[in-house]
Formats: structure tokens, sequence, C-alpha cells
């Protein structure tokens, strides 16, 4: 990782404000997320797939973040940090790989209670849209995971 010191001061004076935008859009990303799962409805087949579809429309937010976090942890020497976000980076694709088993469990029971052609065809594109996120985030997150942890374990001379 590279040393504080050796980064020009407008350098870490910029890579400071990306650390606190990170942690601005993971705080603002995590709540947004919270809101869409709480309060649990487990068994509704209806919540559960709209509930894991909507997670993947607003996982951007939070991704922002993470990935100012890692970058930024990065470029200050934050090793910890970086750690620490690896580690919420792992969590989260696991999370999310969770999160679409349940959707794929209820999509049937979705598709078969709507009946008209009409109003399946949003249904459809909603599933389709689900599907892709659900294996490019995950893969993006442990990506980050590798990257920030590997940048830890570089000595600080080169």
């Amino acid at each position: 990782m590279p040393d504080r010191q050796r980064l020009a001061p407008n350098d870490a004076l910029l890579w400071q404000v990306f650390a606190i935008v990170g942690m601005l859009f993971f705080v603002l990303g995590v709540v947004n997320l919270g809101l869409v799962w709480f309060p649990l409805e487990i068994g509704e087949s209806e919540w559960e797939y709209g509930t894991t579809s909507a997670f993947f429309d607003l996982f951007p937010l939070l991704g922002l973040g993470i990935a100012l976090l890692v970058s930024s942890s990065i470029a200050l020497g934050w090793k910890w940090t970086a750690r620490s976000v690896a580690v919420t980076c792992i969590l989260v694709a696991v999370f999310m790989w969770l999160a679409f088993a349940l959707f794929v469990t209820v999509f049937p029971l979705v598709f078969r209670a709507v009946g008209s052609p009409i109003a399946l065809t949003p249904v459809k594109k909603a599933a389709a849209k689900t599907a892709v996120q659900a294996v490019i985030y995950p893969f993006a997150l442990l990506w980050l995971a590798g990257a920030a942890w590997r940048a830890t374990l570089r000595r600080r001379g080169g």
C-alpha cells in the first residue's frame, strides 16, 4: 500500500474527499436497501419477488460507496479499512446470492399468479434484469474484495 507521506498534499486531500463521499454513499446505500427489506414479509411471494428485484435495482448507490472506500483506503494506505471493506464485499456478495435464490424460488409462483399476458411482460423484464444483476454484482464485489486484500499485502517499500 502506498505510504501516505508519499502522496502529494493535493492527492492526499482528494483521496480523503473520496473516502468521505464513499462513506456517505455507503451509509445511504445501506439505509436505502434496509428500508427495502424491512419489515420482512417472508412467505409472501409478491413481496419476496418485488423486494429482491428492488434490492438489485438500488444496489449501485451502495456499490459506488464501496468502490470509493476501497480505492481511497488503498491510496491512503488504510490497511484495516481496506480489509474491512473487503470483508463487507464478500458478505454482501453472499447475501446477493441468497437473495437471488429467494427470487428464483418465488418466480414460478408470481409467473402463475399473473393472469394477463400484458401484465406478464414487466414481470419477465424484472426477472431478466435481476438475473443479470445477480450474476454481475457479486462477482464485481468479489473482485473488489480481492483487489483490496491484495493491496494490503504489498510492502510499503515498493
